[in-house]
């Protein structure tokens, strides 16, 4: 679908994980959305014999996530990026610095109308990348450009879900109502809740 445009970042901390079920933190906004660049990774192997390929098979690697916004607040970037926040409001960047796994949703206008919602359910960041230089004539903004990868699910083995809402299938509009309120997928009830657990 040709899409235009991304708003509406949100995140949620993955509090506790197992191959049973995976629990949210209450969902949070990330920062003023710029871009999102979500890049695949298939790992090819061919079989060759009797001069030609005999069998050809593909296995996913994980998915590489870059991630740009305007700015992050200072208790969002403490909590996706594994860092100290002390009470003046300052972050400490320390080598033990360990980034949670977190889902990341938003959504993005639809050349035929209506919004792409999306939620991409574990995702690990490193930290972001910095520049600053002196001011030219022209203003240049530098703004934190992250990076990290997006895993399946440990309990299901999915890695993210979109969803149309101009999409003439879709039976239960509430879920665009909630997909801000808990991590939405193919198994939604609506829930008040907050982030809550998928089983």
């Amino acid at each position: 679908m040709a899409i235009k445009g991304l708003k509406d970042l949100h995140y949620a901390v993955i509090t506790a994980e197992s191959e049973k079920s995976t629990t949210y933190s209450e969902i949070k906004k990330l920062g003023p959305a710029m871009a999102l660049n979500l890049q695949p990774s298939i790992n090819r192997g061919n079989l060759r014999a009797d001069d030609g390929t005999l069998f050809s098979d593909a296995a996913k690697g994980p998915i590489a996530v870059t991630l740009n916004t305007a700015y992050l607040e200072e208790e969002v970037e403490s909590d996706i990026l594994g860092k100290d926040l002390d009470d003046n409001g300052g972050l400490t960047d320390n080598v033990n610095d360990d980034p949670p796994y977190i889902a990341i949703g938003g959504r993005s206008l639809s050349a035929r109308g209506g919004y792409e919602y999306f939620w991409i359910y574990r995702v690990k960041l490193a930290p972001a990348e910095e520049n600053k230089e002196t001011l030219q004539e022209t203003p240049t903004y530098q703004t934190p450009n992250l990076s990290g990868e997006a895993l399946p699910r440990l309990h299901d083995g999915r890695e993210k879900y979109k969803l149309w809402d101009q999409s003439s299938k879709v039976t239960d509009e509430t879920i665009f109502d909630n997909w801000f309120e808990q991590v939405i997928d193919s198994d939604y009830e609506p829930n008040s809740g907050g982030g809550g657990v998928e089983g």
